[in-house]
């Protein structure tokens, strides 16, 4: 009888205890299309979206000078910011490249280049008229830049070259004669090429080496920054809108975006986040000199940096945290008045 009392009253506690007990609860995330004003108010979740249209997904995305945003994938796609409703704007039997997913713009917006099916190919906007810059059928053209100006693209051809090594070649173009040149330079792994128009001047990356600057001819070829990050053609390689700056990137020892200053030869390196092994996540405001990017101690949220004063300021300070599980793509508009974002967002 008391073996039953004491097998009852175990029960009991066990049963009591077990009601004690509840299991953790984690947020639940789900990933948005998002935005926020510079002076960081404006919060606000636009559209769900899977990263998935149909059948394709997108790899990045853009902001067009009339602040609509372009989805960067097997396709392209447009839409208005406020509705989504996507509009495909490249054909079906064109598939855009992967790596890197570069979409560069004009200057004046009217114009937008990219590589698709181992050519170069322009597309002018609003009115959508495509037309097939390069004629290849070997090598993998990619990774186009467009001048300050809008007058060269400078890409860059990757393929294999003697005895069996892997090559990365800079070309430019002429954009009113057509004219494919490559740039002659000693190393057979060369790429993110960008040409400021006013000093004639091409500043690009080498395999193993840093940034160099020459002539399109290839002569007056310097070493400007030697910490041994280049040749990976990627989509964050750019001008600021002065000038001054080239945004570059290193993963060694840390991730971290690198401001290099053009009139000084300095460098200012930013500890960055990123998604596993892909470039950190910043960008540039192409008319002003804002650059927002995911810092490495808090991938929460996103810093402005004011590259004319130096000063840089949270744009989430005043919003919930925990909200943000993390950031994917950035697309700041032109004007740097506004961010719109891709990140997984907490429903809670």
């Amino acid at each position: 009888m008391k073996r039953y009392l004491y097998l009852a009253l175990l029960a009991g506690m066990l049963f009591v205890m077990n009601s004690c007990i509840t299991e953790p609860e984690f947020p639940h995330y789900e990933p948005w299309l998002c935005s926020i004003n510079a002076d960081g108010t404006g919060f606000r979740k636009i559209k769900k979206v899977d990263g998935y249209f149909g059948t394709t997904g997108f790899w990045d995305i853009y902001m067009t000078k009339d602040k609509r945003i372009i989805f960067y994938g097997e396709k392209l796609w447009i839409s208005d910011t406020d509705t989504i409703r996507i509009e495909q704007i490249t054909p079906d039997n064109l598939t855009l490249t992967h790596l890197p997913p570069r979409l560069s713009q004009s200057p004046d917006g009217s114009k937008l280049y990219f590589a698709a099916d181992k050519n170069i190919y322009q597309l002018s906007y609003p009115d959508y008229q495509l037309t097939q810059l390069t004629n290849q059928s070997t090598r993998w053209l990619r990774n186009p830049i467009v001048s300050d100006l809008g007058n060269y693209i400078i890409f860059s051809s990757n393929g294999y070259g003697y005895p069996a090594k892997q090559t990365e070649y800079l070309y430019y173009m002429k954009l009113s004669s057509g004219e494919a040149i490559i740039v002659p330079t000693a190393d057979s792994v060369s790429a993110n090429g960008m040409y400021i128009e006013a000093t004639q001047t091409l500043y690009f990356e080498k395999l193993g080496q840093g940034l160099w600057k020459s002539r399109l001819d290839g002569t007056s070829q310097e070493l400007i920054d030697n910490n041994n990050r280049g040749a990976d053609p990627n989509s964050l390689f750019s001008f600021s809108n002065d000038l001054c700056y080239v945004l570059r990137w290193n993963s060694y020892p840390n991730t971290s975006l690198r401001l290099f200053n053009l009139v000084d030869n300095s460098a200012n390196d930013l500890p960055a986040y990123s998604l596993g092994y892909e470039m950190p996540l910043g960008r540039f405001s192409k008319s002003n000199n804002y650059l927002f990017y995911v810092p490495k101690n808090n991938p929460h949220t996103v810093m402005i940096y004011d590259l004319s004063t130096g000063e840089e300021r949270d744009l989430f300070e005043n919003i919930t945290q925990g909200t943000i599980s993390r950031f994917i793509y950035l697309a700041p508009t032109w004007d740097g008045s506004k961010l719109y974002f891709y990140a997984n967002i907490s429903l809670k």
